[in-house]
């Protein structure tokens, strides 16, 4: 627990706390001047197929999967932010975004705006005598009360606050973690068989990888991936429904999209790294939360949020900079499994991004 600081005057010219944000004001965008595979932004989605509906005919989903490029704008809100609550006060970094993403053609797939807050500062505001008379608490209070005893200690150090115009409002609370010296750690082969980054719904079954083993992801797809006619001899398997996935042409990606972070970096010289790890939490409970209009909640309702992203630095040509790299994970739920219990299919996206040069 660390030591709560005490509130003066002075604590209200003081300079925001942006944390790691501060090195990011300006705008970054993709980096792919060789125009390779690895160098775009990569989404994937599942989403109800026409005609389908939970109480007839459910299950049945469309795949999507797009390149995509991206402009993401950090500006600092100046001042702190100042959170009144008694004997305990909060002075928050306000750090506004702004990210348009595009696919290759330039056409719109995504528009989203919204604010990080450092969370960070915790003042105790005890009572004194010109507090006392002004509010007219001369007969519960004294000066001095609230100096002493337990203080409020948040449990995230950031949150971030995000609207998008299908119709979601989204909280997500988290934290950093600092210092790293190497590389964002990312899995190989088999150990990326995760279902926690697959694209893939673990609702609505794995490829019989129960029955069969996981995936390589590092390897070709195996041999039944190829079968045309499965769809019409096993309809409703567990290979039929992933077999459209793993033949995408973008493959391992379009089945696990994070290890188009992992290709990305393999060959660069990172020195160090932070990692922001954040959640909308359980729906619920106690984190936070996404809010979505009256026909999202009805037909696809967006119940969870996962989110990292890694600031790190690069060195190349003996020059370090700054590199954004993202991991997003949202999960809808719509139809029901072959157990009649919820369905949850992820949305996630992906990308590597720089500063526009003109603002190195």
């Amino acid at each position: 627990m660390t030591d709560i600081k005490r509130f003066s005057p002075e604590v209200l010219t003081e300079k925001a706390d942006y944390g790691i944000f501060e090195k990011l004001e300006g705008t970054w965008v993709n980096h792919n001047p060789d125009n390779n595979k690895t160098g775009w932004g990569l989404f994937t989605i599942c989403m109800p197929s026409p005609g389908t509906n939970s109480e007839t005919i459910p299950g049945i989903f469309h795949f999507l999967i797009q390149n995509y490029t991206e402009e993401l704008t950090f500006t600092l809100v100046p001042g702190a932010v100042r959170n009144r609550g008694g004997a305990n006060e909060q002075f928050c970094g306000a750090i506004k975004y702004n990210q348009s993403i595009q696919d290759l053609k330039g056409n719109s797939l995504h528009e989203e705006n919204g604010m990080y807050l450092m969370l960070n500062d915790i003042y105790n505001h005890p009572a004194d005598e010109k507090s006392i008379k002004t509010d007219i608490g001369f007969t519960q209070l004294e000066y001095g009360d609230g100096a002493v005893g337990p203080h409020y200690q948040p449990p995230y150090s950031i949150s971030r606050s995000g609207t998008i115009p299908h119709g979601n409002t989204i909280l997500l609370l988290g934290s950093e973690k600092k210092g790293k010296s190497c590389k964002p750690n990312f899995p190989s082969g088999i150990a990326a068989w995760d279902v926690n980054h697959l694209s893939i719904s673990a609702s609505m079954g794995l490829a019989d990888t129960k029955k069969h083993g996981p995936i390589d992801l590092d390897e070709d797809a195996p041999e039944w991936v190829k079968d045309t006619s499965l769809p019409e001899r096993d309809p409703n398997g567990n290979r039929t429904y992933t077999q459209r996935i793993l033949a995408d042409d973008l493959y391992p990606y379009s089945v696990r999209p994070d290890l188009r972070l992992r290709d990305a970096i393999q060959d660069q010289n990172i020195t160090g790294y932070h990692l922001i790890e954040m959640t909308s939490g359980e729906q619920g409970g106690p984190e936070g939360g996404i809010l979505n209009i009256p026909f999202l909640k009805r037909f696809t309702p967006t119940t969870e949020m996962n989110f990292k992203m890694w600031i790190e630095t690069v060195l190349e040509d003996g020059v370090e900079f700054l590199q954004l790299q993202y991991e997003q994970i949202q999960f809808f739920e719509f139809h029901f499994g072959s157990d009649g219990g919820t369905t949850r299919w992820p949305h996630i996206q992906v990308n590597t991004l720089r500063k526009k040069k003109e603002e190195v």
